[in-house]
Order: structure tokens, then C-alpha cells, then sequence
């Protein structure tokens, strides 16, 4: 496991750039929506992911948005934690909303496998970030019955639809939340996470790789330049160095088995300084 690992991380992340991209540079985001976007990625380094996870539903995007970037910042799934009466609930919420989403030929790149979705933070971003209001209930004029009318018949009166309109969600229209908010929130959280990633992965020792010399040396070139592509967009994202570091900080703490291995005591981490992002 040990001698693949850090190909694995280099090549994933790269991989990763592009779908990341996509998910949150699609849109442009302002220096005011980076600000505004702390507030979703504090809740997703401070909040319990059961708690997350358990509200995050159609009705509640900005929570679905939370819980994607928790996972995106390397917080474990607590999806299997639940009891499978509270995940078929849960999936039940969402369940008309992705059935819409997909017959709407976006592009979802995940498995289509509900269970795994929940595991997936594309699936919570993708989702939060194209949910709208609900669609208006709409009132029906009616006649009332009234008995003590001569013909039976009493005035008119509005009655509310029991049908499930009102759980039907717009795709598009009317969002709840700010697209470019969403960006920065996303791009800062994937960011952060992708600079420490790649910052541990200039200091392990060769030895817990058990790659060859070359090998290790093009990993490390490509560790360097992924870790400068996300310092530079990650401070624009998060809103300024002092937050990016702030969530780098916290993604340090959640690298998982990359995170245990051993470092190499004389590594050098690259220089940072101005780093210009290329489209």
C-alpha cells in the first residue's frame, strides 16, 4: 500500500484539478463572496458530521453544501454510521430532486449508486449548488357546501393543493444559494486541502514509498507545482492568506494514511511567493 500511495496522491490530485475546476470555477467569484463563503466552511470544520449529515436535504442546500465541503476537506463519511431506516429517509429527501437533476443531462461524475453518493462530496455540492425554491403551492377556487343555504350551496373558498408540488424544487431558477459563493467555498475548502496534501507529499521519506529515485523526483516535481497552483487560488478563494492557512491548518489534520507517513528529516518544501494561476 505504502510503496503506491504517493503516485496515487500526485496523480489523484492532478486528476482532480480539472473536476474541482469545474465544480468551482465554472463561475467567477468576487473577493465578497470568498468572505462570504467562510461561513460554510467554518461549519464544515467545526460542526458534527453526524449533525451534517442528518439535516442535509433539499430543504436545507447550505447544510448539503457544509457536508460536501467537510468531506472535501478530509473529514471521514458518517454515512454508515446511521441506521438504515435514517439513510432511507434521508435518501427519500433527496431522492425526486436527483431523479430531476439527472433526467436534466448534467453531467454527475460519480457512480450513480445512492448509498456511495453519500460518500461523494461532488454529489452534496452539485446538489446544493442547483437546488431553487420550492415551487408555489398553488390555491384552487372551490364552492362550499352550506346547509343552511336555500340551494345548499355557501360562497367560494380557496383550498389549498395536497398534491407533492410543494416538494417539487426548481433546477436553476430561484436558487437558494449564491452560485459564486458556493465557488469560493468549494475552491477554498479543495484548495487548502489540496495544499496540504501536496506540501506532505514533498517531506515523506523515499523509504515509505519504495519508488526509485526517478520516480520519486517526478513525483515530487509534480507535488510542487500542484502545491503553488492551490496556494495561489486558495487565498483568493478562502478570502485571504490568513483564513487559507486557518483551513490548511485543519486539512493537515485529516490527511489520513497519507498524513502517517514518515517524513524525510532534511526535506525541503518548495518556495511559494507570488504565484500566478494559468487558465
Amino acid at each position: 500500500m505504502a510503496a503506491v500511495c504517493l503516485p496515487l496522491v500526485i496523480g489523484s490530485a492532478a486528476q482532480a484539478a480539472s473536476k474541482k475546476r469545474e465544480l468551482s470555477n465554472k463561475e467567477t467569484f468576487t473577493a465578497a463572496d470568498a468572505v462570504k463563503g467562510q461561513a460554510y466552511v467554518n461549519a464544515a470544520m467545526t460542526a458534527p458530521m453526524m449533525d451534517l449529515l442528518s439535516k442535509a436535504d433539499v430543504q436545507h442546500p447550505e447544510i448539503m453544501l457544509e457536508y460536501g465541503l467537510a468531506l472535501d476537506l478530509g473529514r471521514p463519511s458518517v454515512s454508515k454510521n446511521m441506521s438504515k431506516d435514517d439513510r432511507e429517509k434521508l435518501k427519500r429527501g433527496f431522492r425526486t430532486m436527483l431523479d430531476l437533476y439527472l433526467n436534466k443531462s448534467d453531467k454527475f461524475d460519480i457512480t450513480f449508486d445512492e448509498d456511495a453518493m453519500l460518500d461523494q462530496s461532488e454529489f452534496w455540492i452539485y446538489l446544493a449548488k442547483h437546488v431553487g425554491r420550492p415551487k408555489p403551492r398553488q390555491a384552487q377556487l372551490s364552492q362550499q357546501v352550506d346547509p343552511m343555504s336555500p340551494n345548499g350551496v355557501g360562497g367560494l373558498a380557496f383550498v389549498p393543493d395536497d398534491s407533492d408540488q410543494d416538494k417539487e424544487f426548481n433546477l436553476n431558477t430561484d436558487l437558494i444559494l449564491k452560485f459564486s459563493v458556493v465557488n469560493a467555498a468549494t475552491t477554498c475548502a479543495q484548495s487548502a486541502f489540496a495544499f496540504a496534501r501536496m506540501r506532505k507529499a514533498q517531506t515523506v521519506d523515499i523509504t515509505e514509498t519504495k519508488l526509485t529515485p526517478e520516480q520519486f523526483a517526478t513525483v515530487q516535481t509534480a507535488a510542487v507545482k500542484a502545491y503553488r497552483f492551490a496556494y495561489a487560488e486558495g487565498q483568493m478563494a478562502c478570502g485571504d492568506r490568513d483564513y487559507f492557512n486557518t483551513v490548511v491548518d485543519f486539512s493537515s489534520r485529516n490527511l489520513g494514511h497519507l498524513g502517517a507517513m514518515k517524513d524525510n528529516p532534511n526535506a525541503v518544501v518548495a518556495t511559494l511567493g507570488e504565484v500566478k494561476i494559468e487558465n
